[in-house]
């Protein structure tokens, strides 16, 4: 029964009736206005309802008045996924080519840079190379151009080159004879120091069986990507076997090979090849991919970005430079999947394609250290070189001009770009950057340069103008600067598709190469069911989580208090391994014993740890803990509790795995934490820290059989099920 209500406006609802004007009454819980001279509604379950009317009458579910109410969407049946199929030619062949690299002495080359001189002195010189001595003039290309064609054919993979034709000068691998590329004699180039290059057996492979349908041959044309030939019954492939050029239809393909005299590829059976298995086709298709993505965008890493497109946030509310730049940065990577959840289904080739920001800074390391002076001018007493170098030595900074990281070793204040010379070079750092990578530097004598780890512990010296911090300010909030909706990411993906499609660019020079070597992207994405399941209940030490807070509950889970008796709890004995180099190793520990401890569960750490190891890199870090361990009775109540900081340039600890297989067969539990993914020893970013480490005080209980927290799984879930759990501390430790 409503009470007496002010003036209201009738809400449209579930039903069709007007809204009341003014009056008396409250709201249906439907959301329309009264019947007769009622006030207005609010939301119940669908439509909009009206301005609250009323003291008591009115309103959401006859409560208090409520606003304009939405319905919430349909969940799609269905939806795209990020998933693009790809057929693969049945006349698809490919060559996989055993390299040996040996030194003078005979001894196995490892070095990957050093094999791939030799393999690019050996197949590409434009003397003596592999495809300059078996040269022929009569293809009608010149040498140049045969040997850029190859350089996009040629896929050198450390111990085996793939290749998408078959090697010229290549006879004597069939009978098992091997071919010298380098230090071979019989007009093979000679390496500097008598390392040689041999190329030793060579396999011929066709696509996998399961990717190739039983009907390949009768397959519609444009599906296929074929058209049939009126002679016999030979499959052609919409590509040409002359040159790297693939075409969108017949038409073009005859319009080509007419005007060039080339051909069509046609697949004759492939007799000499056998079936790849799905690891070394997948590899293949892999290798050919980046190649085709680094010929329209630069990578970074794993990912791919297109250098000339990116954005710089602005604040908000100042309007200034957030001083960092945002790139898209493109993931793609074929797969096989399945489009039909049917385990009897077909599998098929498919292109997986996602998109990540990319975020750098645009202030560069000189610029933050010469503090506004003109860097030429700048000089820096003993106090500031040694803040500096105690500032930047061992963190991660970033190349500008080609996107790598690395670990800083030292800041060289009496060296310059100008003065400062490149070994075995004759120029100086100013020079090689000016005619080896096109970069013209704007102070080529301001000091510092920055001594970087190279391959090998070798050292590289970076001018401080083109190396920036990787790590970015702490005020900066990534998800709003770096995140990217829905509609970008369609946008993204259908990019990447028009990269590697016949005709789709318009842009001149090399294109094309996926689908002139056998792989054509599909115009349709793989469709997936869709099932909207309800938030499960999530439940920490009694603490239910709130259904609002199912987004971000770790937060809410600092909340829980198990209230176990202070004299029923158990002490944990801690020992305590810390890096030498770490100086508040103490500090860090009473934070997480803080945090376990406020839980109140059955696990409590001790005031102080029972035993500090002292560790180092290494041997001398799996020992000092075998040393500690050796001989010694079982401890009770024993957890390990290990602060590592990885060597140098690594971002994990090659002791953890040696450590932790020790620790476990000795039946002790263990925690690492990673100083190289995070510095708790002199954090930016309290607030980061402190999320991690309460992070790792719940690991620890959670190995100390503490039930954390646990979620009631809704009974709509069919049984059985898998479920795929994302870690999300992994990234900031190791377990």
């Amino acid at each position: 029964m409503s009470a007496r209500g002010g003036r209201g406006r009738g809400g449209r609802g579930d039903h069709a009736q007007p809204g009341g004007g003014r009056g008396r009454g409250g709201g249906r819980d439907s959301g329309s206005g009264g019947a007769a001279r009622g006030g207005g509604g609010g939301r119940f379950d669908s439509g909009r309802g009206g301005r609250g009317g009323g003291r008591d009458g009115g309103g959401r579910d006859s409560g208090r008045g409520g606003g304009r109410g939405r319905s919430e969407p349909p969940c799609p049946a269905e939806a795209s996924s990020n998933v693009i199929p790809c057929t693969v030619s049945p006349s698809l062949r490919f060559y996989v080519y055993g390299v040996e690299a040996t030194s003078k002495n005979g001894k196995q080359i490892d070095s990957r840079s050093r094999r791939g001189q030799l393999y690019g002195l050996g197949v590409f010189d434009s003397k003596v190379g592999l495809l300059a001595r078996n040269y022929d003039a009569s293809c009608g290309k010149k040498l140049d151009d045969l040997i850029a064609e190859w350089r996009r054919l040629l896929f050198f993979q450390n111990s085996v080159i793939f290749a998408a034709r078959p090697l010229p000068g290549m006879e004597p691998l069939a009978k098992q004879e091997s071919v010298p590329l380098v230090g071979g004699g019989k007009g093979t180039p000679e390496s500097d120091n008598g390392d040689a290059m041999t190329v030793t057996d060579v396999t011929q492979y066709s696509p996998p069986a399961e990717l190739i349908p039983a009907s390949a041959s009768t397959a519609a044309p444009r599906k296929a990507g074929t058209l049939e030939a009126s002679m016999a019954s030979l499959t052609v492939d919409l590509r040409c076997a002359d040159c790297i050029k693939s075409f969108v239809d017949d038409k073009a393909l005859l319009a080509h090979c007419q005007m060039t005299g080339h051909a069509p590829v046609i697949a004759s059976g492939g007799e000499g090849a056998k079936p790849a298995n799905r690891e070394v086709f997948l590899q293949y298709a892999n290798v050919v991919l980046k190649r085709a993505l680094g010929e329209r965008l630069a990578p970074w890493g794993r990912e791919f970005i297109d250098p000339k497109s990116f954005t710089e946030p602005q604040d908000s509310r100042s309007g200034k430079s957030l001083g960092v730049r945002v790139f898209k940065a493109f993931t793609c990577e074929f797969g096989l999947h399945k489009s039909d959840p049917d385990p009897n289904a077909p599998c098929c080739l498919g292109l997986t394609v996602d998109l990540r920001a990319k975020v750098m800074r645009t202030t560069s390391l000189l610029e933050v250290m010469s503090g506004g002076t003109h860097p030429e001018k700048k000089r820096y007493d003993d106090r500031e070189q040694k803040d500096f170098k105690r500032q930047w030595c061992n963190e991660v900074v970033i190349a500008t001009y080609d996107k790598r990281c690395y670990s800083v070793k030292d800041l060289l204040f009496d060296k310059s770009p100008a003065t400062l010379p490149v070994s075995n070079k004759g120029m100086s750092h100013a020079e090689y950057f000016a005619q080896r990578k096109g970069i013209t530097l704007k102070y080529p004598k301001a000091v510092p340069m920055v001594e970087v780890l190279g391959r090998n512990d070798s050292s590289i010296y970076l001018p401080a103008e083109i190396v920036c911090a990787n790590e970015l300010d702490t005020q900066l909030k990534l998800p709003l600067i770096a995140s990217f909706t829905p509609d970008v990411r369609h946008k993204a993906i259908e990019e990447i598709r028009r990269f590697v499609t016949p005709g789709a660019q318009k842009s001149k020079g090399e294109k094309d190469l996926l689908p002139s070597l056998g792989f054509v992207l599909s115009d349709s994405r793989v469709r997936v069911r869709v099932t909207k399941l309800p938030l499960p209940v999530i439940t920490a030490a009694g603490l239910r989580i709130p259904e609002s807070a199912g987004g971000m509950w770790a937060p809410q889970i600092s909340k829980a208090n198990y209230k176990v008796d202070p004299g029923r709890a158990v002490s944990l004995n801690v020992i305590l391994v810390y890096h030498r180099s770490l100086r508040n190793y103490m500090d860090v520990y009473n934070i997480i014993k803080r945090m376990a401890n406020d839980f109140n569960s059955t696990y409590r750490f001790g005031e102080r740890p029972h035993q500090l190891i002292e560790a180092g890199d290494k041997e001398q870090h799996w020992g000092a803990v075998e040393k500690y361990f050796h001989g010694r009775d079982a401890l009770a109540n024993a957890f390990i509790l290990d602060l590592s900081r990885p060597p140098r340039g690594q971002s994990s600890d090659p002791a953890y795995s040696v450590v932790k297989s020790y620790l476990g067969k000795g039946g002790y539990l263990s925690q690492f934490v990673n100083y190289a993914t995070y510095n708790h020893d002199d954090p930016r970013d309290q607030k980061k820290s402190q999320t991690i480490l309460s992070g790792v005080a719940r690991q620890i209980l959670s190995k100390c059989g503490v039930r954390i927290w646990w979620v009631n799984i809704p009974k709509t879930v069919p049984l059985p099920a898998v479920f795929v759990v994302s870690k999300i501390w992994t990234c900031y430790y190791t377990t």
